[in-house]
C-alpha cells in the first residue's frame, strides 16, 4: 500500500553574521520549503535547491563563505537521516568582475547542529552579484513511519574564506 508522506522540510533562518558595505547575503528561496515522498517500501531519496544571494563589491578581497547548520527531521519522537548538501554552483546577477573559485568545500556535506560551509569564494574572488544555489537531499529510509518531518535549516553568510 503506498501512502504520501508529506515533508515540510525547511523553515528558513538568515543569520546576518556580517553586513558591511562591500558585502550583503539574502536569502532568495521562500519559507517554508515542502517536498513529499510517497512511502512504497523501499529506500528514498528526495533533493530540492536553495537559492541565496551574495553581492560582493571590489573592496572584499577577503572573499566569502555561505554556511550552513540544520535541526534533524523529527515527527514527534521518529527521525529522519540528516540532511546532506550534494553540491553548489553559481550564476552571475550582475557587475561580475571575477566569479568564485570555491576552496575547501567538498560534497557531499552532511548538516547537523555545527555550522559548515557549504559554499565559498577564495580571497580576491567572487566580486559581484551572485546567485548561490545548493542542492540539498534527504534520505527516507523503508522503515519510516508516516508523517509530517520538518527540520529547520539555518543559513548565513560572511565575508572571509
Amino acid at each position: 500500500m503506498r501512502r504520501l508522506i508529506p515533508l515540510v522540510l525547511l523553515a528558513l533562518v538568515v543569520v546576518p553574521s556580517a553586513t558591511a558595505a562591500q558585502f550583503s547575503f539574502n536569502i532568495l528561496t521562500s519559507s517554508p520549503l515542502n517536498t513529499a515522498v510517497t512511502l512504497n517500501g523501499d529506500d528514498q531519496t528526495t533533493s530540492f535547491t536553495i537559492d541565496t544571494e551574495v553581492n560582493s563589491s571590489n573592496g572584499n578581497k577577503a572573499g566569502w563563505k555561505v554556511q550552513a547548520s540544520a535541526t534533524t527531521p523529527t515527527f514527534g519522537s521518529y527521525t529522519l537521516p540528516a540532511l546532506v548538501v550534494t553540491g553548489g554552483s553559481f550564476t552571475c546577477l550582475g557587475g561580475c568582475s571575477s566569479n568564485p573559485a570555491p576552496t575547501g568545500v567538498s560534497y557531499p556535506i552532511t548538516l547537523g547542529a555545527a555550522t559548515q560551509t557549504i559554499y565559498n569564494a577564495g580571497a580576491a574572488t567572487g566580486t559581484g552579484d551572485f546567485d548561490i544555489a545548493n542542492t540539498f537531499q534527504l534520505t527516507v529510509p523503508a522503515s519510516t513511519i508516516k508523517g509530517t518531518y520538518s527540520s529547520t535549516v539555518t543559513l548565513s553568510g560572511s565575508t572571509g574564506p
